[in-house]
C-alpha cells in the first residue's frame, strides 16, 4: 500500500524525470512503443495462421539473427503469381488477344490464331498450357468456357483459401509498405516529395462497408490497369533498356479494422 505522502514523492520524481528527459529521449521511448505495437500486430494476425506464440517468439529470434535472403521464401512462392498477373494484363491490352469492342476475347485454349497457349508461353515458357489454365481458375482470374476455351473473368490474381499464398503476399505488402516509410521518413521538403501515401477511413455499417467494397473495386482495378500500362510501357521504351532499374509500382487495398 502506498501512502499519501510517500505517492506524492514518487509523482513528483518521476515528474522531475519527465522534465529532465531530452527530445531524443522522448523520440526513443516512442520508438519503443510503437515498436513493439507493431510487432505484437504482427504477432498477433500470424497466430491466426497456426503459429502459437512459443513458435513465433523462436522465430523472431531467429529473424532478428540472420541476413535477409537474396531470394526471399515469399517472392518465390509468388512467381507464378506475378507470371499469371503479367500473363492476365497482356491479356486485356494486346489487341490479338482483345474482341471487337476492345475486352479481353474468349480464347481458344491452343491450336488457333491466336489462342491462350501463345499467351501464356511467352510468361510461362517451360509450363504445359493446361497447368496455366489451372492456376488461372484456381486464383479466379479465368474460367474455362466450354470444352477447349477460356474467358478472363478478373484483372487481379486472388488467393482464396490458400493460407500459404495469402501469407506470402501479406509479407511483400508489408514489406513495400515499410520501404515507402522508410524513404519517406527522411524527406524534410514537404510531403509532395514523398512517395504517395493516403488513406480514407470513417467507421460505417456492415451494410454500407459492403456496398463501398462493390463501388470501390472497379475504380481500384481501373486505376491498377492504367499503372499497370504506364509501368510496362516506361520500361520498353529503348531509353530505359540499359539503366540501372528496381522494382516500383502501385498497391491498393480495402481494409476493415
Amino acid at each position: 500500500m502506498v501512502t499519501g505522502r510517500r505517492k506524492k514523492a514518487m509523482n513528483t520524481s518521476r515528474a522531475r524525470r519527465e522534465l529532465n528527459r531530452s527530445p531524443d529521449a522522448d523520440d526513443q521511448l516512442t520508438h519503443s512503443n510503437l515498436a513493439r505495437e507493431l510487432i505484437g500486430a504482427c504477432l498477433q494476425a500470424l497466430k491466426t495462421y497456426g503459429l502459437d506464440e512459443r513458435k513465433l517468439l523462436h522465430l523472431a529470434g531467429q529473424a532478428a539473427g540472420k541476413r535477409p535472403r537474396t531470394i526471399s521464401s515469399s517472392a518465390l512462392l509468388l512467381s507464378d503469381a506475378e507470371q499469371l498477373a503479367k500473363t492476365i494484363n497482356r491479356w486485356g491490352e494486346d489487341p490479338r488477344y482483345m474482341d471487337v469492342t476492345g475486352r479481353p476475347a474468349v480464347l481458344a485454349t491452343a491450336g488457333a490464331d491466336p489462342c491462350f497457349a501463345d499467351l501464356a508461353r511467352e510468361f510461362f515458357p517451360k509450363r504445359n498450357v493446361f497447368d496455366v489454365v489451372a492456376l488461372g481458375c484456381k486464383t479466379l482470374v479465368m474460367e474455362r468456357v466450354g470444352i477447349d476455351m477460356v474467358a478472363r473473368i478478373n484483372s487481379a490474381v486472388l488467393f482464396p483459401g490458400n493460407s500459404v499464398l495469402t501469407l506470402a503476399h501479406t509479407v511483400r505488402t508489408v514489406r513495400w509498405l515499410l520501404g515507402t516509410a522508410q524513404y519517406n521518413r527522411h524527406m524534410r521538403a514537404g510531403p509532395i516529395l514523398g512517395f504517395p501515401d493516403r488513406s480514407a477511413h470513417v467507421e460505417i455499417s456492415a451494410n454500407d462497408f459492403a456496398e463501398f467494397v462493390t463501388m470501390i473495386r472497379p475504380q481500384i482495378s481501373g486505376l491498377l490497369e492504367m499503372s499497370d500500362r504506364w509501368l510496362f510501357q516506361r520500361a520498353r521504351m529503348q531509353r530505359s533498356r540499359h539503366q540501372k532499374k528496381t522494382l516500383a509500382g502501385i498497391q491498393v487495398f480495402v481494409f476493415r479494422e
